[in-house]
C-alpha cells in the first residue's frame, strides 16, 4: 500500500513541475512542439553526423545538450517579456527564430553527414558559415 502512495505522491510532484514549466514558457502549443521536435531532430542528427565522422565525443554531446537547454531558457524570458507587456510577440518570435536555426543545423549536419542535397543548399549553407566565421574573427 505504501508503494502506490509513493507513486502517487511523485506523480503528484512531476505534474506540478510539469506545470510550472510548461507556465514558465508561455504554455505548450504547436509552437513549442515544433521548436522541441526540431531540438530533438537536430541532437540526432548531429549524433548521426558524429558517428560517421568517427568524432563521437561525450563532453561536445554535454556541451550541445546545455546549449539546447538555454533555448529553453531564452523562450522562457521572451515568454515572461510577452506577460509584462500584454503580448504574444517576444516569444513567438524567438520560438520562429530558433526553429529556423535548428532546422539549418539539422539540414547543414545531413550534409555533413554526406547525404545528398541540392546544390544551391549546399551553396546557401557555405555562405552561412562563412559569413558566420568571418563575424566571429
Amino acid at each position: 500500500m505504501k508503494d502506490w502512495k509513493l507513486i502517487g505522491f511523485i506523480n503528484t510532484v512531476l505534474a506540478g513541475v510539469i506545470a510550472g514549466i510548461t507556465t514558465l514558457l508561455g504554455g505548450w502549443d504547436d509552437a513549442m512542439i515544433i521548436l522541441t521536435v526540431f531540438i530533438v531532430l537536430d541532437i540526432i542528427s548531429g549524433w548521426v553526423r558524429a558517428f560517421i565522422q568517427k568524432e563521437l565525443s561525450s563532453a561536445e554531446s554535454f556541451r550541445g545538450t546545455a546549449r539546447k537547454v538555454l533555448i529553453y531558457v531564452i523562450v522562457a524570458v521572451a515568454a515572461q517579456a510577452d506577460r509584462l507587456t500584454g503580448t504574444a510577440l517576444v516569444r513567438n518570435v524567438v520560438i520562429t527564430w530558433y526553429c529556423a536555426t535548428e532546422a539549418l543545423s539539422i539540414v547543414e549536419n545531413s550534409v555533413a553527414a554526406g547525404l545528398p542535397v541540392p546544390e544551391f543548399l549546399k551553396q546557401a549553407l557555405k555562405q552561412l558559415n562563412e559569413k558566420k566565421f568571418s563575424t566571429d574573427a
